[in-house]
């Protein structure tokens, strides 16, 4: 980058020179030129760290200061230092490479995926969840393949680590939801089965009336990634991080007044899936039920109405595409897009109420609990009351078990002289009755009889 100043002419270079180095380091060479050849003067050398970058990752700001700026949101290091006339001065910067992902990272990813999956096996969308899952597996191994492709070109690596960053993000998310493999994982075998391709006609035209070599470079829609591209005839895919888009460039000769034209055939990704807000609308049934005969229930409702409306905007923008150009078939399907986040965001205000619906529920529960536990507090304060009434004072743990255990010794020991009283008149009792010796034993006979002879004669 070059700087001119507007009173003095100085220019001020920087360059950016990414070497590999051990323990995934990379070296950042900041280079500050005092372009005049006469004085000396005094100037502030300064870099805006990649976005990436955090303080934690800066190893060494090689005598630079560290700062942030708030309008760029970025982290950068600067330095104000005196340079001789038409002299240079290299700052080296060492930062840790931030811009690789751990194989070992996406593998834990992958397994990830497949116990999930395994989680779903019985679920009407397991087919569906399983092409989700075999789909981002591809991406992932996708990702990897190209970093391992530009392993020793860290200006591309970092190039396609920042293409794909979103695309890793989607995955990270969708890994720990159970919820996209029941539903979301559906649209993702809906676009695949529906996914044709679309044309992008480029023309370039040498305007100088002799012949030139001629560096163009064409910006593709910011959806569009190296590996959407089905036919990309002979151009490079780049990736611009400043405006988010991937590119095509190449260099080429044409001859004086030459036009050429390339065709560039993309997978046309622009195919909203309709069963993802089908989905949707069926998640926001089964939550409206629970909030019947709530305070929410009219919220609700009217937060329906809107997510109905959105999803018939949307059946009736997908129904008709006959006769769209590219660009407008483009934008409907950013539309319809938009339109769908906007009901997720609805659907999720619904969740909100659920959740503060259901914490009504606990808290009622937490309080009939409080209540019963207040009542047994009650009555012992009540027999407190009548323990201070009788003995002038409260009861207290400890007396509580004395009183408890005296209790139990006195129905013990009364017991105890209950039955040995009883046993010695049982005893008594029995020698009183009992026949004299030498007698025989009494026939008894019944009321009104005599006793029998045969009693006598065995008396």
């Amino acid at each position: 980058m070059l700087k001119r100043s507007l009173s003095i002419p100085i220019y001020l270079v920087f360059f950016l020179m990414l070497a590999r180095a051990v323990y995934a380091q990379l070296t950042i060479n900041v280079i500050g030129v005092n372009a005049s050849d006469k004085e000396a003067k005094e100037i502030t050398v300064r870099y805006e760290l990649p976005e990436e970058l955090e303080p934690e990752h800066v190893l060494d700001t090689g005598g630079m200061d560290l700062k942030y700026d708030v309008d760029h949101a970025k982290y950068y290091v600067s330095q104000k230092t005196m340079f001789s006339p038409k002299e240079t001065k290299t700052f080296k910067i060492r930062v840790k490479d931030v811009w690789r992902i751990d194989p070992e990272e996406i593998e834990e990813i992958k397994t990830q995926l497949n116990r999930n999956l395994d989680m779903v096996k019985n679920h009407e969308s397991f087919p569906a969840a399983r092409e989700a899952v075999d789909f981002m597996t591809g991406q992932l191994d996708y990702i990897l393949s190209q970093q391992d492709k530009y392993s020793e070109n860290i200006e591309r690596r970092i190039e396609e680590y920042r293409a794909y960053r979103q695309t890793m993000e989607q995955i990270l998310d969708n890994t720990y939801s159970l919820d996209f493999l029941k539903f979301e994982s559906r649209a993702i075998k809906e676009m695949k089965d529906a996914r044709g391709t679309v044309k992008f006609v480029i023309q370039v035209q040498n305007p100088h009336d002799d012949p030139r070599n001629i560096v163009h470079k064409h910006y593709l829609p910011e959806e569009i990634r190296e590996e959407n591209i089905v036919d990309k005839k002979d151009f490079e895919v780049r990736y611009d991080e400043a405006v988010k888009k991937a590119y095509l460039s190449k260099e080429e000769k044409f001859e004086a007044n030459e036009l050429k034209k390339y065709e560039i055939i993309i997978r046309d990704i622009w195919q909203f899936p309709m069963v993802k807000m089908d989905d949707l609308i069926d998640r926001t049934l089964i939550a409206m039920e629970e909030l019947q005969e709530t305070i929410y229930q009219e919220s609700a409702d009217r937060l329906y109405s809107v997510i109905e409306g959105l999803a018939n905007k949307i059946r009736e923008s997908t129904a008709s595409q006959e006769g769209l150009s590219v660009s407008d078939h483009i934008g409907q399907f950013r539309l319809n897009e938009k339109r769908f986040e906007e009901a997720k965001k609805n659907f999720e205000r619904i969740e909100e109420m659920i959740a503060i619906v259901r914490a009504k529920k606990l808290q009622e529960m937490d309080q009939k609990k409080v209540k019963n536990v207040l009542q047994r507090l009650k009555a012992l304060r009540g027999l407190s009351a009548l323990a201070e009434a009788l003995f002038k004072k409260s009861i207290s743990i400890t007396v509580t078990w004395r009183i408890i255990m005296g209790s139990i010794i006195f129905v013990a020991f009364f017991t105890t002289i209950h039955f040995f009283i009883w046993s010695k008149r049982s005893g008594k009792l029995g020698e009183e009755l009992a026949a004299p010796a030498g007698e025989g034993i009494k026939t008894v006979p019944k009321p009104g009889e005599k006793e029998s002879a045969e009693g006598e004669e065995m008396a």
